[in-house]
């Protein structure tokens, strides 16, 4: 199994001192991200993507509405530190907001060379599966204790190999538009994405917030139900 990413989304109501939350952002995270800058000074439009120095491994996406922490190229032992960035990020947004809700995320891949056939057997029906079947997309949602929605995607992914060219400083490159004709499918994946969120207690519930207490409840779902569901789901066709 190989996870692309972690990340957790908070929204809350539309607000004004938002310089003020990107300072202490800037201040607390400086050794962990790089580049906080507003990209354009309209409140409208404030929403910039902050890189870590690590470039491409996480980054932050903050808005007038919701704020975004995603962690990719990751495996299950960094979750401990997902876990402590969730807490510290929370801990400084709710020194000048509420956050009205929020949602946990994992997305994962599992090499199935059936991977149709797979998704197929005990889910929809295995009458859908026939050699013609090129691709398929299942959408399940339950509520979770009253609490929470518990959303999870699975469909299945072509990887593309594609010959690398070689150039002319000797390096070796995959260059799709010399190459495409090299390419083959090499490998077949059941991509499998899987959220939980509080929004069922924000819809339910008035005046509800996300708080600690509901913060640890998700991520201990996300960390000890995630492989129990899919096994339930692709293999005995329950949810």
């Amino acid at each position: 199994m190989k996870i692309n990413c972690f990340s957790v989304t908070f929204w809350f109501n539309m607000f004004t001192n938002h310089l003020e939350v990107l300072n202490e952002l800037s201040s607390s995270l400086k050794d962990e991200f790089s580049n906080f800058k507003i990209y354009n000074d309209n409140p409208n439009i404030f929403a910039p993507v902050i890189e870590a120095h690590e470039k491409g491994k996480k980054h932050l996406t903050f808005s007038k509405i919701n704020f975004q922490y995603t962690l990719e190229n990751v495996t299950s032992k960094d979750f401990k530190k997902f876990k402590e960035m969730v807490f510290i990020l929370f801990d400084i947004l709710t020194k000048y907001l509420e956050v009205a809700h929020s949602a946990l995320y994992i997305n994962i891949e599992v090499e199935d060379k059936e991977a149709l056939k797979t998704i197929t057997d005990k889910t929809i029906s295995s009458k859908f599966y026939t050699d013609d079947l090129i691709d398929i997309s299942l959408k399940l949602g339950k509520k979770e204790e009253d609490l929470f929605y518990k959303i999870i995607t699975i469909l299945n992914k072509k990887e593309l190999q594609i010959k690398p060219q070689t150039t002319t400083d000797g390096l070796e490159v995959p260059l799709p538009l010399i190459s495409w004709y090299d390419s083959k499918v090499g490998k077949e994946i059941i991509e499998i994405a899987y959220e939980i969120n509080d929004k069922y207690s924000f819809d339910f519930t008035k005046n509800y917030h996300t708080t600690d207490f509901y913060l640890n409840k998700m991520l201990y779902i996300l960390e000890h139900s995630l492989e129990n569901d899919i096994t339930n789901i692709l293999k005995k066709g329950k949810f």
